[in-house]
């Protein structure tokens, strides 16, 4: 069983990002840390005949979800990888994202056996939001308080609201795994139940980290500079950054697929290495 692996979920109309993403893994994955991507079934001979040589299998070998809403069956799939019993713990990519300097088992790994955990309180975005309600039209900070809130409830937790993402995260297949056992069959639930419930999957498996304490938890800050509006983008752009200016704080980028690949966009440049 691997040590750590990374983690791809993708689908054919996110396939222009994902060749981003795969090339700058090849370009900067200094510890060679083994890549295993998992698509929609219907996608699966697409993908392989693009990528023969890379290690994809279809999202029904890890779990059979029953889920029909797009962006909540992903957050499925990624949460049940532990099933294949392949990895102790594993970085989950999505498509839209990308690496932009070498990166190394110890960005990942507090130690050989405890991968270090996500979380802090998002207060960068939050100020930006605060600053942007006009053009938002909506609080997304009441949103994420009131999903955080009723996973904190079910574990009875009070105190501070974390965020234990964005994307990628770094997850041990321990927590879920015990998640699942202590919890979910415990509770006679699936997660098919409780994620399109509160369809969260950073918060559930933060907060049950932080219940169960089935691993150390050793911090970390987001590991990609992720833009998660296009106005956030082009303000970061307008004021004068460049790509380069992030590499010494993050390993990478994420931001929406749509804005990338549009080539007269004046932002277009910014991903040209």
């Amino acid at each position: 069983m691997e040590k750590i692996i990374l983690y791809i979920k993708t689908f054919k109309q996110d396939f222009n990002s994902f060749k981003i993403l795969v090339e700058s893994i090849r370009k900067y994955n200094s510890d060679k840390i083994p890549l295993l991507i998992s698509v929609n079934d219907s996608d699966y001979d697409f993908f392989k005949t693009e990528y023969p040589n890379l290690n994809i299998i279809p999202d029904s070998e890890i779990y059979k979800s029953k889920v029909e809403i797009g962006w909540v069956y992903q957050q499925t799939i990624k949460s049940q990888l532990h099933k294949l019993n392949i990895a102790h713990n594993y970085v989950c990519l999505d498509s839209d994202s990308y690496f932009i300097r070498d990166f190394y088992i110890t960005d990942f790994m507090f130690d050989d056996i405890t991968p270090y955990t996500l979380i802090h309180e998002q207060k960068e975005l939050f100020q930006w939001t605060d600053n942007n309600l006009k053009t938002l039209g909506s609080n997304p900070k009441e949103y994420f308080f009131n999903v955080c809130n009723k996973v904190m409830s079910e574990f009875k937790r009070k105190g501070v609201v974390y965020d234990f993402g964005p994307s990628p995260v770094i997850w041990s297949t321990k927590v879920w795994r015990s998640f699942e056992v202590e919890y979910l069959q415990k509770n006679n639930k699936t997660f098919d139940d409780i994620i399109t419930d509160v369809p969260s999957e950073f918060t559930w498996y933060g907060e049950w980290l932080l219940f169960s304490k089935k691993i150390e938890i050793y911090p970390r800050e987001p590991l990609f500079k992720v833009f998660h509006y296009q106005k956030q983008f082009k303000d970061y752009i307008k004021q004068g950054n460049k790509i380069e200016n992030l590499e010494s704080n993050y390993l990478g980028v994420v931001m929406q697929s749509n804005w990338k690949n549009k080539k007269k966009s004046k932002w277009y440049n910014f991903f040209k290495r």
